[in-house]
């Protein structure tokens, strides 16, 4: 599936907390960050629901546990500022491609993220296609749930080691 996609990959970060944790610096760049979580499993945002029944959703998101290979990040089409974030199953997907992106380790060098440019082709033929955008990134809570801008600037730094 990722053969026939473009792929953008982008080097991007800013330090984020909510009042509830606590953030201490870290002396490693981004680099080192990057190439150290690379074989680590990580912690991805995800939304908690209010009310999954009645598919009410609060706005409001966590770190999950340590579980994860890769992080989702998908910026709304129609709006920029929002985007939708969660964990990625490695199974609803053949993730090889992606993953030897990251795999690409040299001194000075790392992918912080793959984004992916997409087309999908729900109706028969002669219909219009649905697109999205899909950004997959492989450090701890890299899938920062702000806008699109937010989500590129907060990567091009080290992910704050956070204490919740």
């Amino acid at each position: 599936m990722f053969s026939r996609t473009a792929i953008l990959l982008s080097c991007s970060l800013v330090a984020f907390a909510t009042a509830a944790s606590t953030v201490r610096s870290s002396m490693k760049n981004t680099v080192d960050d990057a190439q150290e979580q690379l074989t680590k499993k990580i912690r991805c945002w995800e939304p908690i629901e209010e009310n999954l029944a009645g598919n009410v959703f609060s706005g409001q998101h966590r770190l999950s546990e340590a579980v994860y290979e890769l992080c989702s990040y998908m910026p709304d089409p129609k709006d920029w500022q929002k985007g939708y974030v969660n964990g990625v199953d490695m199974d609803s997907d053949d993730y090889t491609t992606v993953l030897r992106q990251f795999q690409h380790v040299m001194r000075g060098y790392a992918v912080l993220n793959v984004c992916l440019q997409e087309a999908f082709q729900f109706h028969v033929k002669g219909h219009q296609s649905q697109t999205a955008m899909r950004c997959l990134c492989k450090r701890d809570g890299c899938n920062l749930p702000k806008g699109f801008t937010e989500f590129l600037e907060y990567n091009k730094l080290p992910m704050p080691e956070t204490n919740f």
